[in-house]
């Protein structure tokens, strides 16, 4: 009989295995409470974890990018806004109707007596109108002394449209849109005791900045005080909120859902239903509580563990933590599936219940150890990248993968321990192939293995082809992002943005911060014409960039009030002195809104470019045009640099691919070495990772061809399918190498394990490919397209494991020369 170096270690791991499910039957009760207790520390823990949907979720605090922006931050205050626009189509005249202007002056007092949080609220009714005046300037606004007519309230409507800074922003160009923008005082980021609305109400996100905000908003909105106006909400406020609440309800624990279901009567999470789903297919297979239970409860605790070192390392649950519970659902059910397939059929060979239970774990317990600390390891991998979210997420997914293995050889063997012992049907081949998951699959399994071996050239040469096709598919792949695009058209704030975007122009933005490295530097004409010229540039653009705002168009604008408002002095002032003059009595007149482009000591100031919400290269190609016209033409008489959230989302792309394939190349490479120790070969370690990398290759290449880009939300999607086919590989390649050594046969080893390990390879993969096609029905696409190509990873793995690996094994004999009996079963095959 052959044998290998690998047998005698991985004999002695098997026997502590066994010894480990011996003592789980023996102290079953003290395992129970144990895992009972952690559970109920664990959720208490866990309830203290706090969402962050934020952009500072993906930035280090000493990433350059971010201690760059934070300082644009400081000089000019918290960049989150509301905004809101609205129409009024019943009324003659729209927003310049006379009582529909009485509903916006209300509505304006409104939200600046009762939204907590805000910095300011500005809508036409409340927002600077400068006019030249005998003795200098006067900025007034429209409702301190109310028209009293509908005529005098279209000549205000004149003095609006002249204002080429209120163009898009307050009114649209034609007149028939209003807007208010609320600013915000605090980001979602600031410590938990400043967004606190109740000190004495807790953390629940309902009791948090940005939701008590926006739900404030919304909550006014809707006042029959305002019927006849149509509005339309967007903003960070409303779009972080709402990133939160799917964090909440869609990433959430279904354990916890259950309880908000049957006590709150609240619709349940799609965890929940995904969980129910694979609790199905379970109950169908296993016919046993808890077989449905078990997995279950396994993956949650795991998930649990997960959030508990969230909380301990005070870190904060961000949109990566979004697809870590289908993570620890892939591996926990796989753990699960593999020991209760393996146990029902050894319960019904040897009806000893602790005898199974030991022989079972004796079976799978190396290779679910294996497969834990290569997928562990693997996402591990992913700390290094420079996303902080992702590299937070390598290190919880972790510790979560390592809790499932440990809960399932302890926690699982606990529960299987209960019932009586089963009557010996060792001699009953039709009960042992029901017990193996029934006749049917019993003969597809070997039908599968018969294929293999009759086709193995053929199912290379087809597995070339998939290769090379998935290769020109990665080649199609872009990197890029749209935050638009994540949600789904069901989504009211969807269509909302998207109205917002094409009749004001432009809900993103990038900044362009100005320093002049001296104080009042900003005063000088040459370098406010240095501003201008950037500013006329960036127009030129019209395809995105659809308005600008700067220091400029003030000073242009006071210019223009000093001649009469003459349109031929729209212009900057001439002279260093008249900036000043102009700047002093603007301040002394009560102008305050100076203050969002210039710092305290005017030695900085920005430039905004409001953008129409596209694809984030887009943007890219745009700051590249900027950048080559300042290479040009430089700056003489300050520095210039981009900051802003437009420009954090342009350096996540770079991390993005960093990430991607330094993250995905480490994780590879560990994982092969890891698997050339495991078996001891070179020969089995990298003929093990051909099957493993089909997953990858096919999901990424079929992202190419279907246009679908890699973005923040899809990052990990080279390593979660590397994790996920590794654990089949594990499991598949050590039964087939076990069974080898026992027959001395390659095509009946392969028989025997695809009896085995396939039966359970085969339920794992179609519990969670129907468990995670539930996230179809997701309010977020990118979370519904995370969870296709899952499933879509999920059945390449299989089907590698089925098919490729079979033939690479019996092409290259890695396990060594068959024995006397190999031939044999070739004849019979």
């Amino acid at each position: 009989m052959p044998t290998s170096p690998s047998s005698d270690y991985i004999t002695r791991m098997s026997q502590v295995f066994a010894r480990i499910a011996g003592w789980s039957f023996d102290h079953r009760w003290f395992v129970l409470a144990f895992c009972l207790a952690i559970g109920a520390g664990a959720m208490l823990m866990a309830a203290q974890a706090r969402i962050d949907n934020s952009y500072e979720s993906f930035f280090n605090p000493d990433d350059p990018a971010y201690v760059a922006y934070e300082k644009f931050r400081e000089d000019f205050g918290s960049d989150e806004v509301a905004y809101v626009m609205y129409e009024a189509p019943e009324f003659e005249h729209g927003p310049w109707n006379l009582e529909v202007m009485r509903k916006v002056a209300h509505l304006t007092r409104a939200l600046e007596d009762e939204v907590p949080f805000i910095y300011e609220v500005t809508s036409l009714t409340n927002a600077e109108l400068i006019e030249g005046v005998d003795d200098g300037i006067e900025i007034r606004e429209l409702w301190e002394e109310p028209p009293e007519t509908q005529a005098a309230l279209i000549d205000a409507r004149g003095k609006f449209l002249n204002k080429p800074m209120y163009i898009d922003s307050l009114l649209s160009r034609d007149a028939r849109y209003g807007a208010i923008s609320i600013e915000m005082d605090l980001s979602s980021t600031d410590p938990l005791e400043m967004i606190r609305l109740d000190p004495e109400g807790g953390d629940g996100y309902e009791n948090l900045y940005p939701q008590v905000s926006f739900h404030k908003i919304e909550e006014i909105l809707a006042r029959p005080e305002y019927a006849g106006l149509r509005f339309d909400h967007s903003g960070d406020v409303p779009l972080n909120s709402f990133y939160n609440m799917i964090i909440d309800q869609e990433s959430g624990l279904p354990i916890t859902s259950f309880f908000s279901v049957v006590f709150e009567r609240e619709s349940p999470s799609l965890p929940l239903i995904s969980s129910m789903v694979i609790a199905v297919v379970m109950a169908l297979f296993f016919r046993s509580v808890v077989g449905v239970l078990g997995p279950i409860v396994v993956v949650q605790l795991s998930i649990l563990m997960a959030v508990v070192l969230i909380v301990l390392l005070d870190w904060r649950l961000d949109m990566m933590f979004g697809s870590v519970p289908n993570l620890l659902t892939a591996i926990g059910v796989a753990h699960s599936v593999h020991i209760l397939s393996e146990f029902r059929a050894l319960h019904a060979e040897m009806g000893d219940r602790r005898a199974a239970l030991c022989r079972a774990l004796y079976l799978v317990g190396p290779p679910c150890l294996l497969a834990s600390l290569t997928t562990a390891t693997g996402f591990l991998a992913m700390a290094v990248s420079p996303i902080k979210g992702l590299s937070h997420m390598a290190v919880y997914s972790s510790v979560g993968v390592l809790a499932a293995f440990v809960l399932s050889i302890t926690l699982l063997m606990t529960f299987l321990s209960f019932g009586r012992n089963a009557p010996r049907r060792a001699a009953d081949p039709q009960a042992q192939a029901r017990a193996k998951g029934g006749l049917w699959m019993a003969r597809a399994l070997t039908a599968v293995g018969r294929f293999d071996i009759r086709h193995r050239r053929a199912i290379l040469a087809g597995s070339l082809l998939v290769f090379a096709f998935s290769g020109w598919g990665i080649a199609r792949l872009t990197v890029d992002s749209n935050w638009m695009e994540d949600f789904s058209d069901r989504v009211p704030l969807k269509a909302a943005t998207s109205r917002i975007d094409e009749v004001m122009g432009g809900m993103a933005n990038i900044v362009y911060l100005f320093d002049t490295g001296e104080p009042d530097g900003v005063k000088d004409p040459a370098v406010l014409r240095e501003i201008e010229r950037l500013q006329r540039e960036a127009e030129k653009h019209d395809w995105l960039v659809k308005k600008t705002h700067s220091l400029v168009d003030i000073l242009k604008d006071l210019n223009q009030a000093f001649h009469e408002g003459d349109p031929a002095y729209y212009r900057i002032p001439e002279s260093r002195e008249l900036v000043a003059q102009y700047l002093l009595m603007y301040e002394s007149s009560g102008g305050d809104e100076a203050e969002e482009f210039v710092s305290g000591d005017y030695s900085r100031t920005n430039l905004e470019l409001r953008l129409r919400i596209t694809e984030t290269s887009h943007t890219a190609k745009l700051v590249d045009s900027l950048d080559a016209y300042l290479a040009e033409k430089p700056l003489e008489h300050s520095s210039v640099s981009l900051t802003g959230i437009g420009a954090l989302w342009l350096i996540l792309l770079d991390y993005i691919t960093a990430s991607q394939i330094g993250g995905f190349t480490l994780a590879f490479g560990v994982i092969a070495l890891m698997m050339i120790a495991i078996f001891r070969s070179l020969k089995i370690g990298l003929i093990s990772m051909v099957p493993n990398l089909s997953p990858v290759f096919l999901t990424l290449g079929a992202m190419g061809w279907l246009g679908i880009p890699l973005d923040y939300s899809k990052v990990m999607i080279a390593t979660v399918a590397i994790g996920i086919a590794v654990d089949d590989t594990i499991h598949m390649v050590s039964r087939y190498h076990h069974e080898f050594l026992r027959t001395g046969s390659y095509h009946e080893a392969l028989l025997e394990a695809m009896r085995d390990v396939g039966r359970a390879l085969f339920i794992t993969s179609v519990a969670l490919v129907l468990g995670f096609l539930v996230f179809a029905l997701s309010l977020l696409d990118s979370e519904a397209n995370f969870g296709y190509l899952l499933a879509t990873t999920i059945t390449a793995a299989l089907v590698a494991d089925f098919l490729l690996m079979p033939a690479l094994v019996m092409t290259f004999h890695p396990f060594g020369p068959e024995g006397a009996r190999a031939g044999e079963m070739e004849d019979a095959a």
